[in-house]
């Protein structure tokens, strides 16, 4: 993940969890905010990641689920970069909070819907009149 991807701008996140609107996957919650896409060109994604210190202790551990995460992300991002076809920009934030064995897998698998919601909810952004039932 690049620097330009990366969500780290306080301003950015109070906005995003002042004003922003959540789902959760267990064991992530995401909190996401659509942005106007701005003039100068950026990624169309902004994300960050967050694992507290309450729920893994150990500052290891905490690195490689950020670590399987963020490579999760990287790995299945396209298809959401596809979504925001540059009409607007999209701020999210990944909290986890769950148990603290947790492989690549369980990753890719978690990160996989969460993007299958927020491609879901972006393309309806984009087409609000195809709204699926």
């Amino acid at each position: 993940m690049s620097a330009v991807e990366r969500l780290k701008l306080r301003k950015q996140i109070e906005t995003l969890f002042q004003t922003g609107e959540a789902f959760s996957v267990f064991p992530l919650r995401v909190v996401y905010l659509f942005r106007p896409q701005p003039t100068t060109p950026e990624s169309p994604v902004r994300v960050g990641f967050s694992i507290p210190k309450k729920r893994i202790r150990k500052a290891n551990r905490r690195n490689r689920v950020r670590r399987l995460l963020k490579e999760a992300w990287r790995l299945q991002k396209h298809p959401l970069y596809a979504a925001c076809n540059g009409r607007f920009q999209l701020h999210c934030f990944l909290i986890f909070s769950g148990k603290e064995d947790f492989s690549f897998s369980e990753a890719q698998s978690l990160v996989k819907k969460v993007m299958d919601k927020l491609i879901f909810i972006a393309n309806k952004r984009n087409n609000p009149e195809q709204s699926v039932v």
